[in-house]
This record gives structure tokens, sequence and C-alpha cells, in this order.
């Protein structure tokens, strides 16, 4: 009886004991069970915040593809501005040019027109007594007729004139355009590195020798035989109507 005792007592100590162990496995596995989750939700955390990186940088490089190709355009844009602001200021140049050049023949005619009344008024002699009372008021009318029948006088006119110094603003208007047509396609086959320097060659010497024509109607005289380096350029297309020409024509300046 005592041994069945002491058997019971040892019984009940062990199942103790596994009570207690199996308590502490259970604690440490739940533990371990809310570390896992924790640890995943930081994992999924982590990877939501990385695809939401990698969408921001796809944004990102897609707005700075945008902003390239808009400052290429404004680039573009500014280039064609400066161009057409350069036309602008030749023409208003040429303008202000053909006021002064009208100022000045209009001042160049009142004082030959001054200058041939004193001549006139000096030339006359005095005539008798009766001639010199009806003489001032004859004076007008001479100084008109003499004036009006004047052979230097009478070589142009004021539209002829006018016509002259708008051909000639226009021509200068012409070569200011081929020289700025020059210098753009200089800059752009200059950036360009694939084209070669016989090409480059061949196009300076086109625009050089449509700026002699242009300078050969200005003043009005026949174009000089054009040089081999002229001819190499010839097969290039021309640019611009008022610079095709072979000969200039009888132009109104070369007749002033």
């Amino acid at each position: 009886e005592r041994a069945l005792q002491g058997c019971l007592v040892r019984l009940e100590e062990q199942n103790r004991q596994l009570a207690e162990s199996q308590s502490q496995e259970g604690s440490t596995a739940r533990k371990e069970r809310e570390v896992m989750l924790r640890l995943k939700e930081v994992v999924d955390k982590q990877r939501d915040e990385l695809r939401a990186q990698a969408h921001e940088i796809i944004c990102k490089s897609r707005d700075t593809e945008a902003l390239q190709e808009q400052l290429h355009r404004f680039m573009a844009m500014n280039e064609e501005l400066r161009h057409k602001v350069a036309v602008v200021q030749a023409q208003l140049k040429s303008a202000l040019e053909k006021k002064s050049d009208l100022e000045a023949a209009m001042l160049q005619t009142q004082r030959e027109m001054s200058r041939r009344s004193r001549a006139t008024s000096e030339s006359q002699q005095p005539k008798p007594s009766l001639e010199e009372a009806a003489s001032p008021m004859e004076e007008p009318q001479h100084q008109g007729s003499d004036v009006g029948s004047s052979p230097a006088h009478c070589c142009f006119s004021k539209e002829e004139l006018q016509q002259i110094l708008q051909e000639r603003n226009e021509l200068k208007t012409n070569l200011f355009l081929v020289q700025e047509e020059l210098a753009y396609y200089q800059r752009e086959l200059l950036n360009e590195k694939r084209v070669p320097s016989f090409f480059l060659d061949a196009m300076k010497s086109n625009i050089k020798r449509q700026r002699k024509k242009i300078r050969a109607k200005m003043l009005g005289t026949t174009e000089e035989s054009a040089s081999s380096g002229d001819e190499e350029g010839s097969w290039l297309p021309a640019r611009g109507a008022g610079c095709a020409d072979p000969q200039p024509p009888e132009s109104n300046i070369r007749s002033l």
C-alpha cells in the first residue's frame, strides 16, 4: 500500500511537470507565431513602399522626358523667333534708311530749286521802266517755268526716286536674308558631324555667288564671270526668287 502511494505521488509530480512544460511550450509557440506575423506585416509594408517608390520613379522619369521634349521645342521656337526678329530688324532698318533717303532727296530737291531760282533771278537783266513794274508779278511764273523746263530736274520724278529707293532697300533685305540663311545653315551643318567638308565648301561658294548677284543688281553693274568655286556650287538648288537670276535685269539704280 505504501508503495502504491509513493508511485501515485511520483506520477502526480510527473503529471504536474508535464503540464508546466506543455504550458511553457504553448506560450513559446504563441510568441513565435506573433513574431512571424509581425515580420510578415513589416515585409508586406516594405514591399508596398518599394512598389510605390518604383511607380513614383517611373512617373518622374516620364515627366523628365516630357520636360526635355518641351525644352527642345522651346529652343527651336526661340531660334525661329530670333531669326524673325533679325528679319524684322532688317526691314525696320531698311525702312528707316528709306525714310532718311527720302528726306535727303526732298532737301536736295528743295536746295536745287532754291539754287535755280537764285540763279535765274541773278541771270535776269534789268529791263526798261515799263517792264520793271510787271517783273515782280512775272518772276514766280518764270521761276516755275525754268524749274519745270530744266532737263536735269526732269531726269527723275518723285515716283521714280521712290521706286529706286524701294528697289535698293529690297535688295538690301534680300542680301541680309541670304547672310542669315548662310549663318543658319553653317550652324546646322557644323553641328552635324556626318556632313562632309566639300558639301560645306559648296554651300559657302553658292551663297557667295548669290551675294555677288545681289550686289551686282544693287549697283546696276554686270555680274563678273563665275569662278571655279562658283561652278562647283552651281549644283545646289537656288534659295530665294530674288537671288536666282543669272543676270540682273536693268535697274533704276544703274540709270541713276
